[in-house]
């Protein structure tokens, strides 16, 4: 039995445990700078409540990279407004498998259904936040919050959805997180949140449970996991199959650096910077700022119950597909280990025209081929093409990320090339030179030029081969000679030229 953390918040001013406080302040820096500098590709007219996001082309991350009064950066990023013109959420359950969710706080007024409490530390029906940071409560508005109540910037993603909270109490252990998933599954949950996880494989229990909810038609949605408590990996329950394993994103639908990456990753969704509800113990609004994939996971919980309401004739592999079919692709072509198969688009999953699936895709695996000598080590299951189990991640990074031979390559290959011709064109001449040269003469109409070989005419200090002679060169006939010069009188005759010596023109 092994214990599970709640992938926290960050929040000013406080230490979670599992990521590091971040102001807001820093968490918008980089927003407020780009604000001039990166026009939103946003237009159009915002409708009525929950509100003021313009519309904006499904296909591309939608923010201008700040938020504005009666919005949130990551309500215009992925275009929620938009969203909700179509649905709000309603008739579907939200399970929220926490610390519980508090139930007096106006932002989840009427949207809470008596949950379950596990353990001695836990509130039987779960309307009891028993974390210390309030974290089932962010959760839970995050995906249902009211806009009507309260600061009107803090708003769910699917506000008429209902969530129903499964408490584990202050902590939580796999054997906890196992009953959590089957108890959501038989009180009518369309979806499951889990903000929760621990490194490792999930325990048999676990993988089991996730099985019963998927063949209940249940959707099961996981943070992958946070840096800061020092992990690498993603976590479980995200690693087991089927299940939507989500990372974090930034303003710009990068990838954010304190959500960690792996073949499992699903989805990626917003994760610093939000703000959301909490008891007014943890803050005396009732509102805080946060970061972690914990914000990741319940966003798109939320997105997958606007889907199950607007499509409520899809099951739950129709909706899974849908949304990684409809994920804006972030990174390189198809599933990675940072974005999975994209950032959520809410507006495109509603909207597409996506093909029905018979079974849950990320339980599709391709049949495989008859092994053979030449072959590898197997790759484990999500690795991308290409890429050898036991190859390891740097050497992989560094081949996908070359853009071809270096300098120092090129430049050896290039006196290769010089020195391959030049041996080459030596022995050609060698070989053929002699025969050219004969036949040129032939044209021309003279003897050819006697072939010299070592056997008669060696090389200096090379000594002749036995009963041979040095022969001479051979020297070119005699000519006529050339005419006498005139004969002149002798005397006066002779003529003198006065004037010095001129050269002849």
């Amino acid at each position: 039995m092994r214990a599970h953390r709640h992938d926290s918040r960050a929040r000013p001013g406080r230490t979670s445990r599992a990521l590091r406080a971040v102001p807001l302040a820093v968490l918008m820096l980089p927003a407020v700078l780009t604000a001039g500098a990166a026009p939103s590709l946003a237009a159009g007219t915002p409708p009525s409540p929950p509100s003021m996001v313009p519309s904006s082309p499904p296909g591309s991350p939608r923010s201008s990279g700040f938020s504005a009064e009666g919005r949130q950066w990551y309500h215009e990023t992925l275009g929620l407004t938009d969203a909700q013109q179509l649905t709000l959420g309603e008739g579907v359950i939200v399970a929220i498998i926490d610390g519980g969710v508090d139930a007096t706080h106006p932002k989840l007024r009427g949207q809470l259904l008596p949950g379950y409490g596990i353990g001695p530390d836990a509130a039987p029906d779960g309307l009891r936040d028993d974390d210390p940071d309030g974290h089932g409560t962010a959760m839970a508005g995050i995906v249902a919050a009211r806009a009507d109540i309260g600061d009107p910037s803090v708003w769910g993603v699917a506000p008429k959805a209902k969530i129903l909270p499964i408490s584990t109490g202050a902590e939580a252990d796999s054997e906890e997180v196992a009953r959590a998933i089957r108890i959501a599954v038989d009180r009518g949950a369309g979806v499951i949140s889990m903000s929760l996880g621990s490194v490792g494989e999930a325990t048999s229990r676990e993988a089991s449970a996730v099985r019963y909810a998927l063949a209940h038609d249940v959707v099961v949605v996981a943070s992958a996991g946070n840096t800061e408590p020092g992990d690498t990996e993603v976590n479980s329950p995200a690693n087991i199959p089927g299940v939507i394993a989500v990372t974090g994103s930034d303003y710009r639908g990068r990838f954010w650096g304190g959500s960690v990456q792996g073949p499992e990753a699903v989805l990626a969704a917003p994760g610093p910077g939000i703000r959301a509800p909490v008891p007014t113990r943890v803050s005396s609004d009732g509102l805080d700022t946060g970061g972690g994939t914990s914000n990741s996971a319940a966003i798109v919980a939320g997105v997958a119950a606007l889907v199950r309401s607007e499509l409520s004739g899809l099951d739950g592999a129709d909706v899974v597909n849908r949304l990684i079919r409809t994920a804006i692709d972030m990174g390189p072509p198809g599933r990675d280990d940072r974005y999975g198969f994209g950032l959520v688009d809410p507006v495109a999953a509603l909207t597409a025209d996506i093909p029905r699936v018979a079974a849950n895709p990320l339980l599709a695996t391709p049949a495989p081929r008859p092994a053979t000598a030449l072959d590898g080590p197997t790759a484990a299951p999500g690795t991308p093409p290409g890429q050898r189990a036991d190859a390891p991640a740097e050497a992989v990074e560094a081949v996908e990320s070359s853009d071809g031979p270096s300098i120092e390559v090129w430049l050896l290959m290039l006196g290769l090339a010089v020195v391959e011709g030049v041996l080459l064109g030596t022995l050609a001449y060698m070989l053929f030179g002699d025969r050219f040269a004969a036949r040129r003469a032939r044209r021309r109409g003279r003897a050819p030029a006697p072939v010299h070989t070592l056997a008669t005419n060696p090389l200096p200090g090379q000594p002749l081969p036995r009963g041979t002679l040095p022969v001479p060169p051979a020297w070119p006939a005699p000519g006529p000679l050339a005419p006498a010069p005139p004969s002149w009188p002798s005397g006066r005759d002779v003529p003198v030229d006065t004037r010095g010596w001129r050269t002849p023109h």
